[in-house]
Parts: structure tokens; C-alpha cells; sequence
């Protein structure tokens, strides 16, 4: 299924080259084509089936599957699962979630030591986990095969949890920030 923000982004391509083509088809003069990158995207951009929490697009899937089936669930939306580099991202979800959702919901994050025992990534972008807001004594890779993560709700707020891959939950999708693009043909 593609987003939103990739169809846009399509007809903006189609735009610039018919804007750049017209001029040799038709023998027309030639035109200038200024494009600018703006940071951001209006209020009121459609970004269904993602919702704005802080500065991010994310996803709540009403459905639990494993870790497994929520990164491939987050891929055919044109996302990835959730993950966070900072204590404000962590939270503005914790507060989204605390306010929409019942606290008993257990949430897959892209994090993973799949690949090494204590050595955490987030398997959506790829990156070593540089911040990360565990809860209690997190991770103890219980039973020694614990090496999903996820949120749960420890009061006051939502932490993180190792747990096993192949148990079902919720899961957050997050997709990137749309690009906003002004061009200008004179």
C-alpha cells in the first residue's frame, strides 16, 4: 500500500518534469525551476493512516501479533517498527498512550539483541540503541530468550521490556517525517 506521503511525492516528481519538459516539446521559451526543502509539514497535512505524536508519524496497530508480524505489518504501511533516540520521544508516546489506550497493553518497539545477547539495535533504522528507558532490572532475558522489545505500562509511565519474539501484542509503527517542497517555475 503506498503513503500518503510517496504518492504526493510522485505527483511532485511528475509535476517538475512536466514543468521541465513542456518547454522543449512545445518550443516554448525556456523556463527556470527553483525548488526548496522546507522543514516540517503544515498542521493540516493528511497523514492517515499515521497520527502526529511530537515531532513523529506513528501508527497503534489494534491487532497483536509477534515482534516478527509487526515489522512486516509496519513495512506494507511504508513504515517501520517504532524506536525513540531521546527521553522527550519516549515521553510524548508514553503520554499518548497513557491517554488513549488501556494501561494493560503490552507494545513492540524495532528494538532487538537478536543478533547478540545484550547488544541492542533498533532493527527499523538499523542503529545501535543509544538511549533507552528500561523499566526496573530490564533487560533480563528471561528464561534466556528474551530479545524483542516492547513497552509496557509501569507506573507512572510506559518503559521498556525484553521479551520473547514470538509473543503476541500491540505494535507501533512510525513512518518517516513528509517532505515539503516549494517549487517555483518563472
Amino acid at each position: 500500500m503506498a503513503t500518503v506521503a510517496h504518492t504526493k511525492n510522485v505527483a511532485l516528481l511528475t509535476f517538475l518534469f512536466l514543468c521541465l519538459a513542456c518547454p522543449v516539446v512545445m518550443g516554448l521559451r525556456e523556463r527556470k525551476l527553483s525548488a526548496t526543502l522546507l522543514d516540517g509539514y503544515p498542521d493540516d497535512f493528511e497523514t492517515d493512516p499515521f497520527i502526529r505524536v511530537g515531532k513523529k508519524l506513528y501508527h497503534f496497530g489494534q491487532s497483536q501479533v509477534s515482534w516478527f508480524k509487526a515489522n512486516l505489518i509496519c513495512q506494507s504501511m511504508g513504515g517501520v517498527l517504532a524506536s525513540f533516540d531521546n527521553p522527550e520521544e519516549i515521553e510524548e508516546l508514553s503520554e499518548h498512550l497513557k491517554s488513549n489506550y488501556p494501561n494493560d497493553r503490552w507494545w513492540w518497539l524495532s528494538g532487538s539483541d537478536l543478533h547478540s545477547e545484550g547488544d541492542f539495535y533498533w532493527y527499523g533504522t538499523g542503529e545501535r540503541m543509544l538511549y533507552a528507558d528500561w523499566a526496573g532490572v530490564q533487560p533480563d532475558n528471561a528464561g534466556g530468550n528474551e530479545h524483542c522489545v516492547h513497552l509496557w505500562y509501569k507506573e507512572p509511565k510506559y518503559q521498556m521490556n525484553d521479551w520473547k519474539c514470538r509473543m503476541n501484542a500491540f505494535y507501533i509503527c512510525q513512518t518517516k517525517k513528509p517532505t515539503t517542497v516549494v517549487v517555483s517555475v518563472f
